[in-house]
């Protein structure tokens, strides 16, 4: 019997994940599907009965339904649970197991994009939604000296400072607006930077930060899977960048696995993910 798999959210017509986990399934012999399956905002407790119900093995959250997805399963992993985020569902006996593997693909894909340890750095984010959220966590947990948070609403930003430190990530964590005067001098001692908002989805999007803001030489990656004009302009600014595929490759790598229990065969998926890229530009 096929097994059925699907990444929910809204939008996801533009998700290359279909095509990157339907190459893995082909590439280990596995009978199953991978399906798109728009889910508006407030519709997410229905989608996941729904799934359940008509005997789904697993599937993806992205946006805008991390956080909720993790009140809605029955069980959450520590990570999913401390950071609030949950991005990979699996079902076992009925039950709706939570797991968050955006964390882990930002750190393979940093290292492997720059050959970066975050261990006592100084770590920017953008961003406090729910892959940003998983970031967050990752990179302390990782051992970032310092974690300087940048979002529109600092309530936000300092609501995450709190979640870190309650969970024993005591690191130094810095709050500011993208607008906040003082935020040239919380970045001048930056490390990586992280962009984790949607802003470039669409080029016509304002960029997150002021280009004078990127420290200049600093790496830099978007944690979306395509060039954007923020990593134009931090190029301008001398700094090595990288957009979000390789970490879509290693989180949904990482899902493949929960699902399961096999090795993810990574040529497959790494490849597929790039012809599935190509053919949006053109």
């Amino acid at each position: 019997m096929t097994a059925r798999y699907a990444i929910v959210g809204h939008p996801v017509s533009h998700s290359r994940s279909p095509a990157m986990q339907g190459a893995a399934f082909a590439a280990l012999g596995i009978d199953a599907v991978y399906e798109a399956v728009p889910v508006p905002p407030g519709g997410l407790p229905d989608a996941f009965r729904r799934l359940r119900d008509e005997g789904y093995s697993g599937w993806n959250v992205t946006v805008p339904h991390k956080e909720e997805a993790t009140r809605l399963v029955d069980e959450a992993d520590e990570t999913s649970r401390l950071s609030g985020s949950t991005n990979t569902v699996v079902v076992r006996g009925g039950r709706l197991l939570g797991y968050s593997t955006d964390g882990y693909g930002l750190l393979e894909a940093l290292h492997e994009a720059f050959g970066l340890g975050i261990s006592g750095k100084t770590a920017v984010l953008i961003g406090c939604g729910g892959a940003a959220r998983a970031a967050a966590f990752a990179l302390a947990s990782a051992g970032a000296a310092r974690l300087v948070l940048v979002n529109r609403t600092v309530s936000r930003a300092e609501a995450l400072a709190r979640d870190l430190a309650s969970v024993g990530l005591r690191m130094e964590t810095r709050c500011h607006s993208p607008a906040d005067t003082g935020l040239a001098d919380a970045l001048a001692h930056a490390g990586i930077l992280v962009q984790g908002t949607s802003l470039g989805l669409h080029d016509t999007d304002p960029l997150p930060l002021a280009p004078k803001l990127i420290p200049a030489g600093v790496p830099v990656m978007d944690m979306i899977y395509r060039p954007t004009p923020f990593l134009r302009a931090a190029a301008a600014r001398g700094c090595p960048v990288a957009d979000g595929a390789g970490m879509l490759l290693h989180q949904g790598a990482r899902s493949f696995t929960l699902w399961t229990g096999l090795p993810a065969p990574l040529d497959a998926m790494r490849a597929a993910l790039a012809r599935a890229l190509e053919g949006s530009r053109r």
